[in-house]
């Protein structure tokens, strides 16, 4: 077997030198009689992905390596990167390579032979060398949904291939709720099934560890591990300013948190130096970027979040990549792992975990003398914290204010405990037993193609043309949460009827998808909606920026969250259509997440309206939920 070096230098470039941490995890995974199981706690920057990919390849019997991301960003970030060592490793050693990319929003194969790149292809079936993938895409494929014939080829190469796949999963700080209780119990299936196994991390609470206290932990971001790394960045990566300040910005009672953003990048902006600028919701953020950009009229100013289409985040993203200077205008879409390096940080006021990781955006390097944290703001939008740290979180800023930022400090604060949910562990038991244990019990549910990936809550597609025939895809495509799309009552909003609704849904006849309009009522897990909006609602360039009210608020039944669909029948008389599904009872949730996937239909009649959640019965009545009809 290769050094550790050599193997580095082969396929990681001749300049590659391997750091303290990839180095040991080298020792853990390339050697053939290794089966590890290992929870990685690195900081950000610190070259994770290259300490799994490189002896992958060099291992003495060369693995199949599963990238798995937490969003379609960071698998799209990670494309470039290892399309350049799958094709120095063909060059080098002269054989082929296969990278597989499988996201909601693409499936294809690319093979690399000779350094260079040959065809590209659809039907990957798990067929590559290294795989990469969405958090979401793989639990579909863990539990064989798709296409009847090969769907359990999926299950098969996962846990019966015969190449050594490893599984390596990144940035699982960002799984919470319903995300978490997933995660954790395919962490479990896998371990059971003595496959081998990557966890990493950067950020992740105690409490949150311990929920996977069977893996090897493996730690540089505390101790004698973390200052063996540090010194070797700031001598072998000439890290002469690995360090970068902190400033809060506090808000006026009555003032806008926006308004304030706004008047700090008007004094900061430089358009020779990286911006990054993070506002909470898309309401806020695309005035402040529409603002700077009439204000400067400078091309380097762009704009980034979940509302925009796959196309339109990818060509940003590109020339964020190749820019010497931005600024840039984005979410929390782009936060978690996403290969930037920014002089200057200008954030809204963000939980302690987000802020670690915005933070990792910013002189992600080393390399700025003069590099800057901004926190504004007195309360967070979107808090997962409980009030009381929330008051201590704005204690260690305000003690940073003006220092250096240390997430040390930042990271006391995180100390909560991860959201189980029972619904979530029950439905992924069920999956489980069914597809790996033909406990045929459990066949409906599976074949009526439910999974619950992130959230409870589903999501719905808006769409500035439902397609007429099934050769073209819907325009403008892009996946909000469902809930964004009722009317709230309590805020004076009401329901627009001109906005039409559709269900997309698989013709076995005829072996292709086609729309209708939508008809019947019940379970929205087992519908793929769209909504059909005019093409005055989205701009290429600023996306759906404000989001439409197709629904009626039905209020709560139990755990149901009801909603109304307004319509007329065939005789053109109002026709109400109920619709309903289970309330996630986790923290709420941004804007940009991404949630889950639907299929076919089912009928109901309304359920009567309560004002609260009642708790489910004990003893043998409280799995009754899981009758979704």
């Amino acid at each position: 077997m290769q050094s550790v070096l050599e193997a580095y230098q082969q396929i990681a470039g001749t300049k590659f030198e391997p750091n303290p941490m990839q180095d040991k995890l080298f020792a853990l995974i390339a050697p053939k009689e290794k089966n590890p199981a290992i929870l990685l706690k690195a900081p950000t920057g610190s070259g994770k992905t290259e300490a799994v990919l490189v002896p992958s390849f060099a291992a003495e019997c060369p693995r199949r390596l599963f990238l798995i991301f937490p969003s379609r960003s960071l698998v799209e970030d990670q494309i470039g990167r290892c399309t350049e060592y799958l094709q120095r490793t063909s060059e080098k050693l002269g054989k082929s390579y296969a990278l597989v990319v499988d996201t909601g929003a693409e499936s294809e194969r690319t093979v690399f032979k000779t350094g260079k790149e040959m065809e590209k292809g659809n039907r990957h079936l798990y067929d590559g060398d290294v795989i990469l993938t969405t958090f979401d895409k793989f639990l579909y494929r863990f539990f064989g949904f798709g296409e009847p014939i090969k769907s359990y080829i999926y299950p098969f190469r996962i846990h019966h291939s015969q190449r050594q796949n490893l599984f390596c999963f990144d940035e699982v700080h960002s799984y919470d709720g319903v995300a978490f209780v997933n995660f954790e119990r395919l962490i479990k299936a896998l371990y059971k099934a003595n496959l081998d196994i990557v966890v990493m991390t950067a950020t992740m609470p105690d409490a949150y560890q311990e929920e996977l206290d069977f893996l090897d932990k493996v730690d540089y971001t505390t101790g004698e591990n973390q200052r063996e790394l540090e010194s070797w960045q700031e001598q072998k990566q000439k890290r002469q300013h690995p360090n970068k300040s902190i400033k809060r910005i506090s808000v006026e009672p009555g003032g806008k948190v926006r308004d304030e953003i706004c008047a700090c990048i008007s004094q900061r902006y430089d358009p020779s130096k990286r911006t990054i600028v993070t506002i909470e919701t898309i309401q806020d953020l695309i005035p402040a970027y529409q603002y700077m950009k009439e204000r400067s009229g400078d091309e380097n100013i762009f704009l980034y979040h979940g509302r925009l289409s796959n196309l339109q985040r990818k060509r940003v993203y590109g020339k964020l990549k190749k820019n010497e200077g931005y600024l840039l205008f984005t979410t929390s879409a782009i936060e978690v792992g996403c290969d930037l390096d920014a002089n200057l940080l200008i954030t809204e006021l963000c939980n302690p975990d987000q802020l670690i990781q915005r933070a990792g955006r910013c002189n992600r390097n080393g390399k700025i003398p003069d590099a800057e944290i901004i926190v504004v703001g007195n309360k967070i939008r979107l808090s997962n914290i409980s009030q009381e740290m929330e008051k201590e979180y704005l204690q260690i800023l305000q003690k940073l204010d003006g220092d250096r930022f240390s997430p040390d400090e930042i990271l006391k604060v995180m100390r909560y405990e991860p959201h189980s949910d029972y619904r979530a562990e029950v439905l992924f038991d069920m999956l489980y037993e069914y597809v790996y244990e033909a406990r045929l019990e459990n066949k409906p549910l599976h074949d009526r193609g439910l999974v619950i990936t992130r959230s409870f809550e589903p999501s719905i597609t808006l769409t500035t043309k439902v397609p007429e025939s099934p050769e073209h895809r819907p325009k403008n495509a892009v996946s909000v949460s469902l809930r964004s799309c009722i009317a709230n009552t309590q805020n004076d909003e009401v329901v627009n009827p001109n906005f039409k609704v559709y269900q997309r849904s698989y013709d076995d006849y005829h072996e292709e998808f086609k729309f209708v309009p939508l008809n019947f009522g019940g379970n929205v897990y087992f519908k793929e909606l769209f909504v059909e909006v005019p093409e005055s609602y989205f701009s290429e360039e600023l996306g759906y920026n404000e989001l439409p009210k197709v629904f009626e608020y039905g209020g709560i039944s139990g755990y149901r969250q009801n909603f109304i669909y307004n319509t007329t029948d065939e005789n053109r008389e109002p026709r109400k259509i109920w619709l309903h599904y289970l309330r996630d009872l986790a923290t709420p949730m941004p804007e940009d997440t991404t949630i889950s996937n639907q299929s076919e239909e089912t009928d109901t009649e309304p359920a009567q309206q309560v004002k609260s959640v009642e708790p489910p019965s004990e003893g043998g009545e409280q799995l009754t939920f899981l009758n979704l009809d």
